[in-house]
C-alpha cells in the first residue's frame, strides 16, 4: 500500500492499526530504538596503596589493609598477594580512611570521599553497619577500646559518633572552621580511695585550624580548647597510661601535655597541661602519623613518629624513676657549669663545701624542680630511612611490625627488634610488597592479539599482567616507555621510550632483546601496519620513520627490528600521536601545531591537513572501515573528520579538561575516549551522540586500550591504577541513560542544608544523620501508603480486608513502618509533613488499642497467643517512630486541638506494652540466668565422676 492509503475519513488521529499498513504515520509510529550493550568497571589492578588513604594491620600481622582508589585491598605480607577487595558493585565512591576497630569480630571502619562511612567484615567480605552523616569527605576515624562506639571527621569540620551496637548516630559535634586531621578516644580513670573510678569517656580532635579540642561524650560539648599550635596539627596519640597526650604539626616539633582526669575544663581545673616540647631533629615535613607502642623484648615504650618525608622517626619513653634520675643528672650538669663560670679556686671550694646529698632527697629535689619536661621523658633514637617518602604507617603490636606505605606504590615492612650496641632498638627490615603495581603513573597500555595479555608502561618498569587472573606475570626495569606495542606471536612487546630509545623486549625470558636508538627525542607513539609486518613511530626529532619485523627459527622464534632505508619523512612539528588507516592507504600524525596531517601510505606523499583545533593534538585514530577520523585535543574536544575531502563531519564538546585517547571499538563507529578530567566516554559517531559515562579513576587517565573483539576497554592514568570495563549483556537505550544522569544530579541536589553552616565559632550538638536519596524515597513511599490508607478509612473499607487478600490499611502502615532502619528512620520521618506525620500517629495508635486488647491467650501454643506475640515483637518501631514524629513535630501538635487526646492516649499504650515487655525480657533473663547456673553445676558434677570413674578404670587395671 502507498505512504498515503487510507482515506481522511478512516485515517487514525496517531496511527493505523491495520495489520502490516506502511502508511507513514504506522510506519512512523513502529521506528525502531537503537540499544547499546553496557560496560561496566569489574576490576581494579595495579594500585597497592592509594595516595589518598592510609593503611592498617590486623592484630596478627599478616594481613594489610589499604586503599586501592574505591576497594579496600586485604593483602597477604608473606605471600605478598591479594587476599580479597572489599568494594559494593555500584559505589564510585573513593576510599580515604580505614581503621581497624578493637573488637571480637575483624571489623575494620571505612570511610569514603562522599561521606559514608561503612563498617566491614573484611575477612567475610560483608558490610555490617553503614553510616551517613557527612556532607564531605572522610578525613579521619576514631574507634574507643570496646570497639561499640566510633567518631568520624571529614572535610566539612564536623565530628560524627556512631553507636555501632544500635546501629545510629549519637551526636554531632562542631565547633572546627577546618578539616578534621585526628581523632582520638580518652578513657580515662581516677584514682580514689574505693579504688579505680571511672570516668565518662571523652575525644579528643585535631585540625587545620590550628586547634586541638578535648570534648565530653556523654554532655556533648567542648571542654577545652588547646591553642598552643601556629600552624596546622596532624596527628594525636596517647600512651598506654594514657596520661600523656602527642601532637604533630607541620613544624619541627612534638608537644607533649599532661591529661588531667579529673579537670573540668576550667581554667583553675583544666583537662590538659603543657609539658613541653620535643625537638624532631631528623624530621622531614609535617608529622603524619604517631604511635605508642612497646615491642617484643624490650621493657620500655617507643614513640613512632612518621613524617612527610622519608624518615621514620623513633623516641625512646621513659619511666618516671628514670625521668626522675635524668633530671637530676641535668641538675647536676647544670650546677658544674655554674662552677666553672665562677672561677675554678670558687668550684674547688663549692666542692669542698656542699653538703653530701642522699639518693632520696635528690629524688625528692627532682621531682618538686619545676624545670622538668618532656624531654626529660623522651629521647630521640636513631632514625630509619625509607626507600621513598611515607605517605601512612601502620603498627602492630603482637609482632613489633612498622608497615609504612610509600609514595611509589610500595608496602615497606620494618621490625623493632633490642638493640645490642650502642642503641637500645635496632630496626630490621622485613618484607616488602611492590611487585603488584607500577611505582609511578601509567603512560600506555596495549593489549596481546589473543587478549590474554596487557602490556604497561611507566616510568621504570615494563609490566604485563594476565587479562584473566588480573596478576602481574613480568615486570622487565626500561626506559620512561610512553608508547608500546605487542608484537606477532606475543612473544615480543615493543616500547617506546622518553629517551629516544625503541626497546624490544622477550616476554619469555623478561629481559631486553634489542635497543634501537633512530630518534634523538622522545618516542610519543608506534603504529603497527595492517599487515603486521612493520611499524612506524613518530618523535619529538620532527621525523616519521618506518620499521620492520624480522623473524628467525634456528633456536625457537627469534626477534628483530630494523629501519626500512629511504623511508622517512620530516614533520612541519613534533608527532604527537599516529594511526595507520586500516585500508593501508593513509598514514594520520597528529602534530603539536594543532592540526592532523595526513600521507598516502605508499609514497610517503602529503595528502590533507587537517586544520580545526586550537591547541595541540594529543590522540588520533582510523575507524575499521577508514570512513572517519577522530581526533582528540588539548582544547577538551573530539573532532570527527572525513579522509576523502578532510571536512570535519563534526565537533564534540566531549571533556572538561584535556582528551587523552581516543579509538574506535573494532567493527562500529562507536568511539572511546579518554580524558584528564578522570572520565571515558564512549559516542555513537553515527548521530553523534554520548552512549554513556564511565567513571572510576582518582586522577587523569592518560591510556586506553582494548580487546580485539572491544569485549572489554583498559584504561590507566596518574593514579597508577590500571581499570578494566567489560561489556555486559545488559541493554542500554539512550533516553533512559539521560534520565539517570538528571537523576544523579537531583540525588547531588537532594541533601538538604539542614546542618548550619559555621556558626561563628560557637560549639554546637547537633543530629548525626544527613538527607539521602534512599531517605527521600522511603519518605515519599511512607506518604503513598498513608493516603492510600487514610482513603480506604474513608470509603469505610478498614473494617475487614477485601476478597483478594488486601491487609488492614493500619497492618499496612506499620508494616512499612517496621522496614525503617535505625540508621534512616529519623531522616524518614523528618521530612514527613505535618498533616501525614499526624495520620501516622493515628494509625500507630491504632495499632497500640489492637494489640492492647488482644488476649494473651489462656492455651499455650494456641493461635491467639502467637499473634499477641508476633504482635509485640513490631512494638519497637512504631514506638520510635511516635516518639520521633512526636519531637519533631511538636510545636504543630501542641497547637492543634484534636492532636491532645491522641498524645495522651499514645503516651498511655505506649506505657502499658513496653512495661510489659521489659517485664517479659526480665523474666527471660532470670530464667536463663537460672539455666545457666543450672548447666554449669552439673557440667560440674559430671566433671566429678568421670574422674571417679576413670580413677577407678586406672585401679582395676
Amino acid at each position: 500500500q502507498g505512504l498515503n492509503s487510507h482515506s481522511k475519513e478512516d485515517r487514525p488521529s496517531a496511527y493505523c492499526r491495520r495489520p502490516f499498513c506502511l502508511c507513514y504515520r504506522c510506519f512512523r509510529s513502529v521506528a525502531m530504538v537503537k540499544a547499546y550493550l553496557r560496560y561496566d568497571g569489574s576490576t581494579s589492578i595495579g594500585v597497592i596503596n592509594s595516595r589518598e588513604c592510609n593503611i592498617a594491620l590486623n592484630r596478627t600481622g599478616n594481613l594489610a589493609l589499604t586503599g586501592c582508589v574505591q576497594a579496600v585491598g586485604v593483602w597477604n605480607l608473606r605471600l605478598a598477594t591479594l587476599v580479597r577487595a572489599l568494594q559494593l558493585g555500584k559505589v564510585a565512591e573513593r576510599v580515604t580512611r580505614l581503621l581497624l576497630l578493637d573488637h571480637k569480630q575483624p571489623l575494620c571502619a571505612v570511610g569514603y570521599s562522599d561521606g559514608t562511612v561503612r563498617v566491614w567484615n573484611y575477612e567475610e567480605g560483608v558490610v555490617m553497619h553503614t553510616f551517613q552523616g557527612h556532607r564531605s569527605s572522610i578525613s579521619c576515624l576514631g574507634g574507643n577500646h570496646t570497639g561499640q562506639t566510633l567518631a568520624s571527621g571529614a572535610n566539612d569540620t564536623d565530628i560524627v559518633l556512631w553507636d555501632l551496637v544500635a546501629d545510629i548516630g549519637i551526636a554531632r559535634l562542631r565547633g572546627h572552621v577546618d578539616q578534621v586531621t585526628a581523632l582520638v578516644f580518652w578513657d580515662s580513670f581516677v584514682d580514689s580511695r574505693e579504688g579505680g573510678t571511672a570516668v565518662a569517656p571523652r575525644l579528643i580532635s585535631a585540625s587545620k585550624d590550628r586547634f586541638v579540642r578535648i570534648w565530653s561524650i556523654e554532655h556533648q560539648l567542648c571542654l577545652q580548647i588547646i591553642a598552643e599550635h601556629k600552624v596546622e596539627v596532624w596527628s594525636l596519640a596517647l600512651n598506654a597510661a594514657q596520661t600523656r597526650l602527642v601532637t604533630g604539626s607541620s613544624d619541627k616539633f612534638l608537644r607533649f601535655w599532661t591529661l588531667l582526669p579529673d579537670g573540668d575544663g576550667s581554667e583553675e581545673n583544666p583537662v590538659a597541661t603543657v609539658y613541653g616540647a620535643v625537638p624532631r631533629s631528623e624530621g622531614q615535613g609535617g608529622v603524619l602519623s604517631l604511635q605508642f607502642g612497646r615491642p617484643k623484648s624490650l621493657d620500655f615504650d617507643v614513640l613512632i613518629c612518621q613524617g612527610s618525608g622519608k624518615t621514620l622517626e623513633l623516641f625512646r619513653c621513659f619511666d618516671q624513676a628514670d625521668v626522675k634520675k635524668r633530671l637530676k643528672r641535668r641538675q647536676k650538669r647544670v650546677l658544674l657549669k655554674k662552677k666553672k663560670k665562677a672561677g675554678a679556686e670558687a668550684a674547688e671550694d663549692a666542692e669542698i663545701e656542699a653538703p653530701a646529698k642522699d639518693e632520696a632527697e635528690d629524688v625528692e629535689s627532682a621531682q618538686e624542680d619545676p624545670g622538668a619536661h618532656a624531654a626529660d621523658e623522651y629521647k630521640p633514637l636513631p632514625p630509619h630511612r625509607c626507600a621513598a617518602k611515607a605517605l601512612s604507617m601502620a603498627w602492630c603490636q603482637g609482632t613489633g611490625m612498622v608497615l609504612l606505605g610509600l609514595t611509589n606504590n610500595v608496602l615497606e615492612a620494618v621490625k623493632l627488634t633490642p638493640g645490642d650496641g650502642e642503641s637500645p632498638l635496632t630496626v630490621d627490615p622485613c618484607q616488602s610488597l611492590e611487585s603488584q603495581g607500577h611505582r609511578t603513573g601509567v603512560r600506555s597500555l596495549a593489549v596481546s592479539y589473543d587478549d590474554s595479555l596487557l602490556m604497561s608502561t611507566s616510568s621504570e618498569a615494563v609490566k604485563i599482567w594476565n587479562t584473566s587472573t588480573h596478576r602481574c606475570v613480568r615486570t622487565m626495569d626500561s626506559g620512561y616507555g610512553l608508547c608500546g606495542l605487542f608484537l606477532p606471536g606475543n612473544e615480543y612487546v615493543l616500547v617506546g621510550t622518553k629517551e629516544g630509545h625503541l626497546e624490544l623486549y622477550d616476554l619469555r625470558v623478561g629481559e631486553l632483546a634489542q635497543r634501537e636508538t633512530k630518534h634523538s627525542g622522545a618516542v610519543y607513539a608506534v603504529a603497527e601496519q595492517p599487515d603486521h609486518k612493520g611499524f612506524c613511530s613518530c618523535s619529538a626529532d620532527r621525523w616519521l620513520r618506518f620499521f620492520q619485523y624480522t623473524f628467525t627459527k634456528d633456536v625457537g622464534t627469534l626477534c628483530t627490528i630494523s629501519e626500512v632505508p629511504d623511508r622517512s619523512v620530516e614533520l612541519p612539528d613534533e608527532g604527537m600521536a599516529i594511526s595507520w588507516a586500516p585500508n593501508s592507504k593513509w598514514i594520520a600524525i597528529a602534530l603539536l601545531n594543532n592540526t592532523v596531517q595526513l600521507v598516502f601510505a605508499d609514497t610517503l606523499k602529503f595528502y590533507l591537513s587537517l586544520y580545526g583545533h586550537r591547541l595541540p593534538i594529543m590522540c588520533v585514530d582510523f575507524s575499521p572501515d577508514s570512513q572517519i577520523i577522530a581526533s582528540g585535543s588539548a582544547d577538551k574536544n573530539i573532532k570527527l573528520w572525513s579522509p576523502q575531502f578532510g571536512n570535519c563531519l563534526r565537533s564534540l564538546r566531549a571533556h572538561d579538561e584535556s582528551v587523552m585517547q581516543v579509538k574506535f571499538l573494532p567493527g562500529t563507529h562507536y568511539l572511546a575516549s579518554a580524558s584528564r578530567d578522570r572520565e571515558v566516554k564512549l559516542w555513537d559517531c553515527d548521530s553523534y551522540e554520548l552512549i554513556s559515562v564511565l567513571q572510576g579513576h582518582a586522577s587523569e587517565i592518560l591510556a586506553l586500550a582494548m580487546s580485539q573483539d572491544a569485549s572489554f576497554i583498559v584504561t590507566a592514568g596518574s593514579d597508577r591504577q590500571i581499570r578494566f570495563w567489560r561489556r555486559g549483556q545488559e541493554q542500554l537505550f539512550l533516553s533512559e541513560e539521560r534520565a539517570k544522569e538528571l537523576e544523579d544530579k537531583f540525588e547531588q541536589e537532594v541533601e538538604r542544608e539542614d546542618v548550619q553552616g559555621n556558626l561563628g565559632g560557637e560549639v554546637v550538638a547537633l543530629r548525626p544523620s544527613r538527607r539521602t536519596i534512599e531517605s527521600v524515597r522511603s519518605t515519599e513511599r511512607l506518604m503513598e501508603i498513608l493516603d492510600s490508607a487514610a482513603k480506604e478509612v474513608a470509603e469505610n473499607n478498614s473494617d475487614a480486608a477485601d476478597g483478594g487478600g488486601r491487609q488492614h490499611p493500619c497492618t499496612r502502615v506499620v508494616r512499612y513502618v517496621n522496614t525503617l532502619t535505625a540508621s534512616n528512620i529519623y531522616e524518614v520521618l523528618l521530612a514527613l509533613p505535618f498533616t501525614h506525620a499526624l495520620s501516622l500517629l493515628q494509625f500507630i495508635c491504632q495499632f497500640l488499642e489492637a494489640v492492647t486488647a488482644m488476649p494473651a491467650g489462656s492455651a499455650p501454643g494456641g493461635d491467639m497467643e502467637a499473634k499477641a506475640l508476633s504482635a509485640s515483637v513490631t512494638l519497637e518501631t512504631p514506638c520510635q517512630a511516635a516518639l520521633i514524629t512526636t519531637f519533631v513535630h511538636h510545636s504543630e501538635l501542641a497547637m492543634t486541638p484534636r492532636a491532645r487526646p491522641l498524645l495522651l492516649k499514645l503516651r498511655t499504650l505506649m506505657h502499658n506494652l513496653l512495661q510489659a515487655e521489659k517485664d517479659r525480657i526480665g523474666l527471660s533473663m532470670a530464667g536463663f540466668a537460672h539455666l545457666q547456673r543450672m548447666l554449669k553445676r552439673n557440667s560440674a558434677l559430671i566433671s566429678t565422676t568421670s574422674n571417679k570413674v576413670e580413677t577407678s578404670t586406672a585401679q582395676f587395671a
